[in-house]
C-alpha cells in the first residue's frame, strides 16, 4: 500500500504521559473542593434571599436559576475528581485459571481476540489498523491473538462498484466477519462477532484505531482481578491541528508581498499562535482526569474503541437480560389469568424468538452496557480506566462531522437519562450513580449556558439589572466563590489545559439544545459513522446562532456606550460588569465560528 494520507505527516507524534499521582495535591484539591461548595452555597443563599431586582423579577429568577443549575455541575465535578486510584498493573495473563475459576474445566492458555469494527471507511485506512493489530506483542507463544475485521458494510466483493474489504483482510492474513443486516449498529456488529469467536478476552478497535505493540501486554494483567469486566484505555487523536503563527495567516490571507510590511506584521504578531486543536478534539481532559478519577468510585465506563473486555462478563449480562425477558412475560401472562399450557407455549416461542444480546442495542451502547454491568448485583463487575495511551486514532476534520459525532453522544446519553436514569438504577453504588449522572447532567448544560449568553444582551437593551445592584455585597460573595472554583478545577486537572474544552463547552450550546429537544420529542437516534478524511462541508448553519449573539452583543455595547457618552445611562457600573462578561462569551463563541471557516492546507496526494 503506497497511498499517502493527510495524517501521514503526524506519524512521528508521541503521546502524552499520564499525570503522575500526588497525594498532597489530592488533599489540597479536596480541601479546596469543600471550600468551593461551601462558598457556592453561601453565594446562592445570598442570591436567592437578598439580590432580586423586583422591578424585573422574571429576569432575576432566570439568572439565579441558571446559576443554581450550573452550581450542581460544580458539586458533581468535585465528587468526580475527589481522588485518584490507579489500579495496580500486573503481568500479562497466561492461563485461563488466572482470570476465572475453572469449575472442573481443564486449564489452558488464554484466548484473545482483537475486533476491528468498520462500516464504510476507506479500506486502505482500515488496512493500517490491521497492520498495527498484527504487530501486537504477547509474551507467551501459546497464547494466540486472533485479529478479526467486522465489516458491517458487507464489502465482500458482491458489489463490484464498492471497495473490497474482504480482499484486504485476506491479503493481510486476518479473519473477516460480516452479517446481512445492520440491526443494532455497532452493538449488533459486536454481537455477531461474539457469536463466531471464542476469545476469553477481546479488544475493540475502530476502523482508525491503531494499537501500539504493547497494548495487550500492558492491560490484560488487570483481569487477574476476577471481577474486572473491562479496561478502557485513553483515546489519543494524533492528527489534531497544529498551531499556526498569526503573522503567517495574515500574510497568506491578504497576499502581502512587501518585505517591510511582512517584517512589521511578524514583529507585532509573530509570537501569537492560533488554531491549535481548532476543533477541540483532544480528549486528554476526559481520559486523564474525568474518567481516570472515576476509578475511585468504580465508575469508569467503556468508550468503545481501545478497550479490552472479559467475555464472561458481557455474556453473563446478555443471559441475565434474556432470563428477565422470559420472567417478565410469564408474570404478565399469569396476571392475565392465562392457562398453564398457554403460558408454556408463549414462553417457548419467546425463547425461540428472543436473541441473546451482549451489548445494549443503543446509539450509546458503550456507556449503556457499562451501566448495566456495574448494576449487576450478583457479579459486582468492576471497570478500570488505564492511565497510559495504548492506541492512536483519527479525529474529525471538519465542524459538521464534529457536531454529528458529539450530537450522537449527547442524544444517546440523554435518551438513557429519560428511559433508564442511573440515579434510580438498582445495583449502582452512590458514587457510581453520581458519576454516571454527572455525564448525563453535562448534556443539560445548554439550558443554563443559553441564559448566561443572553442575560447581558437583555441588560443592554432593557437597561435593567438581574440583581438589585452590582454592589460590594455581590462581589463579596461572587469573587471568592469564582476564585476558589477556578483553583479547584486547576488542581483537579493538574497539568492539563482546559482552555479549548471550556470554549467548546459553551460554544456547543446550540446543537446540544437541539439534541435535548430531539430526545424529548422522541426522535429516533441515529448511529452516525464519523468521517476520517479531509473534506469541506457547509458549517455556516451551525454557527448562525453564535454570529447572531455576538452581533447583538456588539450592538448592545455600542448602544450603551453612546448612552454613557451623552450622560443618559442609568447604571454605568452595570454596563462595565456586563461588557466584561460579554468579552468572555465572545471568546468562547468565536472558536466554533473560526472552526466553521477554517480550511486545512492540503498536501499533494493527500485525502
Amino acid at each position: 500500500m503506497n497511498k499517502e494520507f493527510y495524517f501521514s505527516k503526524y506519524e512521528d507524534r508521541i503521546p502524552y504521559k499520564p499525570i503522575p499521582d500526588n497525594k498532597y495535591r489530592t488533599l489540597l484539591f479536596q480541601f479546596c473542593g469543600i471550600l468551593t461548595i461551601a462558598l457556592g452555597f453561601s453565594y446562592l443563599n445570598w442570591r436567592w434571599k437578598f439580590s432580586f431586582n423586583y422591578d424585573v423579577l422574571w429576569f432575576s429568577l432566570l439568572l439565579v436559576t441558571a446559576e443554581t443549575l450550573s452550581f450542581i455541575s460544580t458539586i458533581l465535578i468535585v465528587v468526580n475528581f475527589w481522588s485518584n486510584k490507579d489500579a495496580e498493573i500486573n503481568e500479562p495473563v497466561h492461563y485461563l485459571s488466572e482470570i476465572e475459576e475453572l469449575q472442573g474445566r481443564s486449564d489452558r492458555p488464554l484466548k484473545i481476540d482483537v475486533f476491528i469494527a468498520t462500516y464504510n471507511e476507506e479500506v486502505e485506512l482500515v488496512r493500517l489498523s490491521i497492520i498495527d493489530a498484527k504487530k501486537i506483542l504477547y509474551p507467551y507463544p501459546d497464547v494466540y491473538v486472533n485479529v478479526y475485521v467486522l465489516d458491517d458494510g458487507r464489502r465482500d466483493g458482491r458489489n463490484p462498484a464498492s471497495e473490497n474489504m474482504k480482499k484486504v483482510a485476506e491479503e493481510e492474513g486476518v479473519k473477516y466477519l460480516i452479517r446481512e443486516h445492520n440491526e443494532g449498529y455497532k452493538a449488533g456488529n459486536l454481537k455477531n462477532a461474539l457469536e463466531h469467536t471464542n476469545g476469553d478476552l477481546f479488544a475493540i478497535l475502530d476502523a482508525d484505531t491503531r494499537a501500539f505493540q504493547n497494548f495487550l501486554v500492558n492491560t490484560t494483567g488487570y483481569f487477574r482481578r476476577n471481577k474486572v469486566a473491562w479496561v478502557q484505555t485513553p483515546q489519543w487523536f494524533y492528527d489534531t491541528t497544529e498551531a499556526e503563527k498569526m503573522s503567517d495567516i495574515i500574510n497568506t490571507k491578504f497576499k502581502i508581498k512587501n518585505i517591510n510590511v511582512k517584517k512589521t506584521i511578524e514583529f507585532v504578531f509573530g509570537k501569537i499562535k492560533v488554531n491549535e486543536d481548532i476543533y477541540g478534539n483532544d480528549p486528554r481532559l476526559f481520559y486523564d482526569a474525568i474518567l481516570r478519577k472515576r476509578n475511585f468510585h468504580n465508575a469508569a465506563f467503556c468508550c468503545g474503541a481501545a478497550s479490552i473486555h472479559r467475555r464472561e462478563a458481557i455474556m453473563s449480562l446478555a443471559v441475565k437480560d434474556f432470563s428477565e425477558e422470559i420472567k417478565k412475560l410469564e408474570e404478565d401472562l399469569v396476571s392475565q389469568n392465562k392457562s398453564k399450557i398457554e403460558i408454556q407455549e408463549k414462553t417457548n416461542q419467546l425463547i425461540l424468538d428472543q436473541e441473546v444480546i451482549p451489548f445494549k442495542f443503543h446509539a450509546s451502547e458503550d456507556i449503556y452496557t457499562s451501566i448495566m454491568l456495574h448494576a449487576d448485583k450478583e457479579n459486582r463487575w468492576e471497570s478500570i480506566q488505564h492511565p497510559d495511551i495504548e492506541c492512536k486514532m483519527l479525529s474529525t476534520q471538519d465542524l459538521s462531522s464534529w457536531i454529528k459525532q458529539h450530537q450522537r453522544y449527547a442524544e444517546g446519553s440523554l435518551d438513557i437519562a429519560l428511559k433508564d436514569n442511573p440515579l434510580f438504577k438498582n445495583g449502582l453504588s452512590l458514587g457510581q450513580k453520581i458519576c454516571y449522572f454527572n455525564t448525563i447532567w453535562s448534556y443539560f448544560a445548554p439550558l443554563w449556558i443559553l441564559i448566561f449568553l443572553v442575560c447581558p444582551i437583555i441588560f443592554f437593551f432593557t437597561l435593567k439589572l438581574p440583581v438589585k445592584a452590582y454592589s460590594f455585597d455581590f462581589f463579596k460573595y461572587f469573587i471568592p466563590f469564582q476564585v476558589m472554583n477556578t483553583l479547584t478545577i486547576t488542581l483537579g486537572c493538574w497539568g492539563i489545559s482546559t482552555k479549548r474544552g471550556d470554549q467548546y463547552y459553551i460554544s456547543s450550546f446550540w446543537f446540544m439544545l437541539m439534541s435535548l429537544l430531539s430526545v424529548i420529542r422522541g426522535k429516533k437516534i441515529e448511529f452516525n459513522v464519523t468521517r476520517k478524511d479531509l473534506h469541506t462541508s457547509n458549517s455556516l448553519k451551525h454557527v448562525l446562532p453564535h454570529i447572531t449573539i455576538i452581533a447583538l452583543i456588539v450592538l448592545g455595547i455600542i448602544y450603551n456606550a453612546f448612552l454613557i457618552l451623552i450622560g443618559h445611562h442609568p447604571t454605568p457600573s452595570g454596563f462595565a460588569a456586563n461588557a466584561f462578561w460579554c468579552i468572555f462569551n465572545i471568546i468562547s463563541l468565536s472558536i466554533m465560528i473560526r472552526a466553521a471557516f477554517w480550511k486545512p492546507i492540503k498536501t499533494q496526494n493527500s485525502i
